[in-house]
């Protein structure tokens, strides 16, 4: 191996490296999927993923990854002096263009929340009837003032700082039929929404309603002691998860509650890799897409339940 890195010149290698693996994988016919705006798959390949910059992929169920050279020797069964001269021999002008991944929000100025209805029943209609939250949790959340319902009648969820200034809002609407949400302008994802906790542990959320979900998953299964802090990332971003582990040093494990899906499952192997060798990390991964889903799906199998208790009372009563 000494003799052939050699042939190469270091300005060579990373000159081979910089090709866009997702740009060179389009153009050597691989079907390519985005999944998220940071991250695409290579479907059939067992968890073949690939950051949106197009820089690293790996493949989970290989336990295989890097970057574009170890992807031509990985997909084309080629070694390393044969990989480096094909990516040598392609022009940037052959590969088709991908656009790159969005950069994180840049705050320019304070944040403006939006302004608040003069009534909360349009979300608790969403959160309790139709998203099957407990109510006590959803209230409790509303007056620690983390949720509201703005003018528009959307449920807005909110992340503060240390002196209790509003620094993240994101807005979901309450209309089923339209399914409407983003992060207001200037919010600050440092700042999520949260519910602080006491022990050692962090349990990590794609969203607010999943958060609360569990929550609720947890009180229907008799589940009274639970002082974990929880985090809502508002999609998947680092900047959530770093800030408030700086804030709270005593935290050492971090469970993963992200969706069983293809972008749960990357960005939580990408958390893995990022936080894996300070924290203890693990992943509760929910029977269906989310824990939302799986409350909904619970609530729903004990209506049925209780509905046949109520029909069978009711048969036996008309036998008397």
């Amino acid at each position: 191996m000494a003799r052939e890195l050699r042939r190469f010149s270091d300005e060579q290698i990373n000159q081979a490296n910089d090709i866009n693996i997702i740009s060179y994988a389009q153009s050597r016919g691989y079907e390519v999927k985005k999944i998220s705006p940071r991250s695409y798959k290579i479907p059939g390949y067992g968890g073949l993923y690939i950051d949106g910059n197009g820089h690293r992929w790996n493949c989970f169920s290989r336990g295989t990854g890097g970057g574009a050279i170890q992807f031509v020797m990985e997909m084309e069964g080629k070694t390393w002096v044969e990989a480096i001269k094909q990516l040598l021999g392609i022009s940037q002008d052959e590969l088709p263009f991908i656009p790159p991944p969005p950069k994180e929000i840049e705050i320019k100025s304070d944040l403006e929340i939006p302004e608040k209805n003069d009534t909360y029943k349009h979300i608790f209609a969403y959160l309790i009837k139709t998203r099957k939250l407990d109510g006590d949790i959803v209230n409790q959340f509303v007056k620690d003032k983390k949720i509201y319902e703005d003018t528009h009648h959307n449920c807005v969820f909110v992340g503060y700082d240390e002196e209790n200034n509003p620094k993240f809002a994101s807005v979901r609407g309450t209309n089923t039929n339209k399914k409407f949400r983003r992060d207001i302008e200037n919010s600050d994802k440092g700042y999520p929404f949260c519910q602080e906790g006491r022990s050692d542990i962090l349990c990590i959320f794609e969203s607010a309603i999943d958060l609360m979900s569990y929550l609720t998953l947890l009180k229907l299964h008799g589940v009274v002691e639970f002082h974990h802090h929880m985090l809502s990332m508002g999609g998947t971003s680092y900047i959530p998860i770093e800030k408030y582990l700086e804030k709270n040093p005593n935290i050492t494990n971090l469970i993963l509650c992200l969706d069983s899906d293809d972008e749960g499952n990357f960005f939580s192997q990408k958390i893995r890799e990022k936080f894996g060798e300070k924290y203890e990390v693990a992943r509760h991964i929910p029977k269906r897409k989310d824990f939302n889903d799986e409350l909904v799906a619970f609530s729903e199998k004990a209506r049925v339940i209780e509905k046949t208790k109520e029909t069978t009372v009711i048969e036996e009563e008309c036998m008397v």
